[in-house]
């Protein structure tokens, strides 16, 4: 019987330490067989103290005569018919061994699946500095190729994958991947020797080493320097005497090889890292990667708005021929589809997102992206559509049938309507409800990931995602992004509301939306609660969802109240920027769920009174201080004063984003009503970009002050004094 539960017992510890090889790194293989051998020691000497064939024995003893015992067990079933008999030193010495090899393979293995470490050692070797007939430039091979190692060297620092931001104009700074360096071999003589001994016996991580020759330009004399300069890339590993890889890269100049050349590389380095995930590589020649490194680098000296509307075109432009195609890495995707939504772009940025939403779906920033991209585009004040519209969402619509988010194979006719001038588009109601409906589906599933059960299994069961999933274990990172899309479902919801609730005023009967749970809206209305004051959304929305109990009840308790939900008192600034550790804490620490609360209320402010209306009553654009929209446009800006002022908010200049959100199109419009939205937005672009208004001002705060050039409200910024 014996035998059996020592058979066991190995069998379950090779498999244990087998997985952890697998699925984790080397450093956690250590830990894990550190901890498994000293509870095997432990197992083994209590096994031999309480063996009735040993009297008192001690600890070393304890320990011998379990071991040996241990062993005749297991060696039983391979000797049958006769007593085992005890190792001795000899067996000690063979069992020794094979433990060692056997640990030996874990970390082989546990070192194949890691990453591999890119030696750049070599880069600036092994070419002349021969000046070639016809040289355009007068440069040398050899000049060429020590300028292009040297910038090499500072692109392959700089090509880290780092998560994408949640918003666009938004920043993030948690690295997901980046290219590892080692240097060559060091050590002389007898030193060098015993350490390639060592790593004979022992295992080492895999090692590619970079080559790069500069091709010879083919140009006549007296060309351009910055003539097109090719550039040869083969990656060797001299462990097993392979070429991984070798590729020729294009570049206008020195400086866009070195970024091709970089993104080859990081393209091949992540391809072959098991913790790197799927959509942070694409193209095969890794010219996506290498646009996404200059895109980074074309930023200027930024002093007012339209200085950052040029640097997003001009990041746009380098983005757009690789970003765009039809394999291209999923954070490249993002990254031109976040720049398209900065320039008011929306139908390009929702097919880049409905591209990444089939080729990465579990790519869930993205698909909270593809979300919001739907209901901004479902807005009915969103501006009009060009003529290519239609094509577009016919192809968004293809896209998202192949990977199963709607059953809806096109456009149908009559749902994507003209204006009279053939060049401006709307969108009906029944094709917004679509776009609704698939948004709904999106967040739900993004939701139900981000519950601690789901973001725990990711996080074992995924590799590729760890990096990704394992700040979710704690709640301030979890709650600030699932918060935000509680609200955003809230948001949805609210905007299939108004449709049902346009419908009904025209005459038409109102289907029910399908994505619409008390339920399911109960945690969003609590938060948009805690951030700007109570307000009955969860039941306004269900009251107007085609619900015939709730809309009775609702009419019955909110009698003679405006169209809308009632709100309420702002929120306390105590609960403010807080981790909510109880579900019933009414809190959020969520800059997220701030900003989408904000564009929650700017959907209620589109809310116009009902076209039966008494005609005795004077209009409220003749008071605008009497228009029941304004309840909402005071819970717009303190929801975005809440977003700003977050410490953890990644909005690196708000304004930019704010002064182009479909979402805040009827505030932008309607000065005249809005009046205390136009202030803030004002005001912030004088704290975004100050120098815009003048070099001899300094912003303050409150009022006070005379006014100064520049300052179009004359309270925010004074002269500087001495």
């Amino acid at each position: 019987m014996i035998s059996f539960v020592v058979w066991g017992v190995l069998a379950a510890v090779a498999v244990l330490l087998g997985a952890i090889a697998t699925c984790y790194s080397l450093r956690t293989l250590r830990w894990a067989s550190v901890i498994t051998a000293l509870l095997l020691a432990g197992a083994i000497t209590r096994y031999g103290l309480t063996h009735p064939a040993n009297r008192n024995p001690d600890l070393a003893n304890a320990f011998t005569s379990g071991a040996n015992r241990l062993i005749q067990a297991f060696l039983q079933p391979l000797w049958p018919g006769h007593e085992v008999p005890a190792p001795g030193p000899i067996g000690w010495g063979v069992l020794a061994f094979l433990l060692f090899m056997g640990y030996r393979g874990l970390e082989w293995w546990a070192l194949r699946r890691q990453a591999p470490l890119l030696d750049t050692s070599a880069i600036g070797d092994g070419q002349p500095s021969i000046l070639p007939d016809g040289a355009p430039d007068g440069w040398t091979d050899g000049q060429r190729h020590e300028q292009l190692a040297a910038e090499l060297k500072f692109r392959l620092c700089a090509i880290e994958i780092r998560a994408p931001a949640i918003l666009p104009a938004g920043s993030k700074t948690n690295g997901l991947a980046s290219i590892a360096e080692a240097t060559g071999l060091g050590g002389a003589g007898l030193a060098g020797a015993i350490i390639q001994f060592a790593g004979m016996l022992w295992p080492n991580p895999r090692r590619i080493v970079l080559h790069v020759w500069v091709e010879p330009p083919a140009g006549a004399a007296g060309g351009s320097p910055a003539s097109a300069v090719k550039v040869t890339v083969d990656l060797d590993e001299p462990g097993t005497g392979a070429t991984v890889s070798a590729k020729t890269v294009v570049g206008a100049d020195i400086n866009e090889a070195a970024s091709m050349v970089a993104g080859f590389v990081a393209q091949e380095m992540f391809a072959m890292d098991r913790t790197t995930p799927r959509w942070c590589y694409g193209a095969a020649d890794g010219r996506d990667l290498g646009a996404l490194l200059l895109s980074r680098m074309e930023h200027v000296n930024v002093e007012s708005s339209s200085e950052a509307t040029g640097a997003w075109q001009a990041r746009i432009c380098r983005l757009w021929r690789e970003g765009s195609a039809s394999r291209a890495a999923g954070i490249v995707r993002y990254e031109l589809a976040q720049l398209l939504e900065l320039d008011s772009r929306d139908l390009a940025a929702l097919r880049l997102h409905a591209m990444n939403r089939e080729e990465h779906s579990r790519f869930y920033r993205a698909r909270y992206r593809l979300a919001m991209s739907l209901e901004m585009i479902s807005n009915p004040d969103h501006e009009p559509f060009g003529a290519e519209a239609e094509n577009v969402l016919n192809e968004v619509f293809t896209i998202l049938r192949r990977c199963r988010a709607t059953e809806k194979p096109a456009c149908l006719a009559g749902e994507i309507r003209d204006r009279g001038d053939r060049v401006h588009h709307t969108l009906s109601s029944d094709l917004r409800m679509e776009l609704l409906n698939i948004a709904a589906r999106e967040l739900r599933d993004v939701r139900r990931q981000l519950t601690l059960p789901f973001v725990m299994w990711a996080t074992f069961a995924h590799r590729d995602e760890r990096a990704i999933w394992l700040p979710h274990w704690w709640p301030r990172h979890r709650q600030a992004f699932r918060d935000a899309v509680c609200v955003a479902e809230l948001m949805v919801a609210a905007r299939q509301a108004l449709i049902a609730r346009e419908r009904r005023e025209s005459g038409e009967k109102p289907d029910l939306a399908p994505d619409v749970r008390l339920r399911h809206l109960w945690l969003g209305n609590r938060i948009a609660a805690a951030i700007a004051g109570n307000c009955s959304l969860a039941w306004w929305i269900c009251a107007e969802s085609n619900r015939p109990l709730v809309r009775r009840a609702c009419a019955l308790l909110h009698k003679g109240q405006e169209p809308g939900p009632p709100t309420g008192e702002p929120a306390p600034v105590s609960a403010r920027d807080r981790v909510r550790w109880l579900p019933w804490l009414r809190r959020t620490a969520s800059w997220q769920a701030a900003y989408n609360t904000a564009c929650l209320y700017a959907a209620l402010a589109s809310i116009r009174p009902a076209a039966g209306a008494p005609a005795d009553k004077e209009p409220a654009a003749a008071h605008p201080r009497k228009d029941p929209r304004l309840k909402y446009e005071n819970k717009v800006v303190v929801s975005l004063e809440r977003a700003i002022s977050n410490p953890l908010s990644e909005m690196e200049r708000a304004h930019d984003w704010i002064s182009v959100d479909p979402d805040f199109t009827v505030l932008r419009k309607e000065k005249a009503v809005f009046k205390k939205f136009d202030e803030f937005v004002t005001a912030q672009d004088l704290r975004d970009y100050p120098a815009a208004f003048g070099q001899d001002t300094a912003p303050v705060a409150g009022d006070g002050g005379e006014p100064v050039a520049g300052d179009p409200l004359g309270k925010y910024i004074v002269p500087l004094q001495g």
